[in-house]
């Protein structure tokens, strides 16, 4: 007959292969805090049959309860020994972090504990980090996002492998299945305290909330955790959806990721908050500050009939909308300059600060201005020297063939050029008269009349 002990050792190996989180002869980091789930955890790993694994026990004291909290650490320290296994352990004032930083204990204990966790891993070339989440963690986990409002990504719960490489081989193992396995083979624990305090919700939950929905459903836990799964499994298939609308309608480019506000338009209103917030984890690595109400923000500027806006994201991001395009844009170290100015008082190659070059040189056969990235002057009209720099508000030009004169941002827009890009068209000046934009528009200042007329070419390649 086989010992509950043994079969819980099976289960948890169905899991690890069904889910694919590891091999046989792998390093791993396996997070420690000296409770009942992770010594399971890892006296669960050292058992595994035929996988020979290299464990590194790493623990993080986050100093928040004296005494008590060193003893855990001598306690962790002890687990590695027996199993003889390397211990990894850090010190952390989290309430000083959470103090320095403007967090919650929880908040800043979890961002500390990744850290750390990243770190240790990297060091060994570890595989992956092993973390000791259950079934009921995974239900308390449902109902704490259910409460604060989540949508399906939220409501699915914990993932067995996330996108850090971390694992959860224990997430089908309830925490009496646990707990029964260690008093079996008769293995101490360590019980924290703050997991009876009342000032944290996932302790309320669990000790006042999943209680009471138990005399509605005694299996309310398990059911919990169930539908964590199905949804997990839904939101995978979304997932590969939305990677595949982001490829069409979205591409990355050096200064963001640019979306086609037409593509987006043509899908439906789920998948196409799914993409923009794709679009935004893409840019910035995470969805962190990321609320409905900024997705919902995105949709309008999408569905405005404005061509051009901006909006604030969080993680200092902005989103321009520009004609058919909508850019989204880390502004971390954006330069805010004023642009530039240049002088050009002879033939050629100017090099640009704001990159790319304009060239002028002699030529015999001055062509008809086609607004493109050269054009032919007349030095007898136009001498040197001449002055280049970026648009300023107010900047008019005689257009090619006109007698008046036109705003350069009224061209801008006729053109559909995009706000973004405007600063970085340089602007030819003869004395006060703007003779160029360009790659844009020229001037009637290009027109060549005197077939003796000492002409130059200017190039610019941006």
């Amino acid at each position: 007959m086989t010992s509950p002990s043994t079969a819980l050792i099976h289960s948890v190996e169905r899991t690890i292969s069904l889910q694919r989180l590891f091999r046989p002869g792998d390093t791993l980091v396996v997070a420690i805090s000296g409770g009942a789930d992770s010594t399971a955890l890892l006296d669960l790993l050292a058992r595994l049959p035929g996988y020979n694994l290299n464990l590194i026990v790493a623990h993080l004291n986050h100093c928040l309860r004296g005494a008590e909290a060193d003893a855990d650490q001598e306690f962790c320290r002890g687990m590695a020994a027996r199993y003889n296994v390397h211990f990894e352990v850090r010190r952390v004032d989290v309430k000083s972090m959470a103090s320095d930083n403007g967090m919650n204990l929880e908040d800043a204990g979890r961002r500390a504990r990744i850290q750390f966790l990243d770190e240790i891993r990297t060091e060994f070339g570890a595989a992956a980090v092993v973390l000791a989440h259950h079934a009921d963690d995974q239900a308390e986990t449902v109902l704490m996002r259910l409460l604060r409002g989540s949508g399906m990504t939220g409501l699915s719960g914990m993932a067995f492998r996330n996108g850090r490489g971390y694992v959860r081989p224990l997430l089908e193992i309830s925490r009496a299945d646990i707990e029964q396995y260690l008093r079996d083979l008769g293995l101490e624990w360590r019980n924290d305290a703050s997991n009876s305090d009342m000032v944290y919700l996932r302790n309320r939950i669990r000790h006042q909330l999943l209680p009471l929905l138990e005399e509605y459903n005694p299996a309310i836990r398990s059911c919990l955790a169930a539908t964590a799964s199905v949804l997990g499994g839904d939101e995978e298939l979304l997932v590969e959806l939305t990677e595949a609308a982001f490829a069409v309608a979205c591409r990355v480019e050096d200064d963001g990721i640019v979306c086609a506000v037409a593509q987006l338009r043509t899908l439906n209103s789920a998948l196409r908050r799914r993409v923009l917030r794709h679009a935004f984890r893409q840019l910035t690595g995470s969805l962190e500050g990321v609320s409905q109400r900024h997705i919902d923000a995105l949709c309008d500027m999408l569905d405005s009939d404005r061509p051009n806006s901006r909006l604030s994201l969080p993680q200092a991001v902005t989103a321009v909308r520009e004609y058919d395009l909508i850019v989204l844009k880390s502004t971390v170290g954006e330069d805010q300059g004023t642009g530039f100015e240049l002088l050009i008082t002879e033939q050629g190659c100017y090099r640009l600060p704001s990159g790319g070059t304009i060239t002028v040189d002699l030529t015999t056969a001055a062509s008809f201005p086609a607004d493109s990235g050269s054009v032919c002057f007349d030095l007898a009209t136009t001498p040197f020297p001449w002055l280049v720099r970026t648009f300023r508000p107010g900047d008019r030009i005689r257009p090619f063939g006109m007698s008046g004169t036109k705003k350069v941002k009224d061209i801008f827009i006729d053109r559909k050029i995009p706000a973004s890009a405007r600063r970085r068209i340089p602007l030819l000046f003869c004395a006060h008269d703007l003779i160029w934009i360009a790659g844009v528009c020229a001037s009637e200042s290009t027109r060549v009349v005197t077939p003796a007329a000492t002409v130059v070419r200017v190039s610019w390649i941006g």
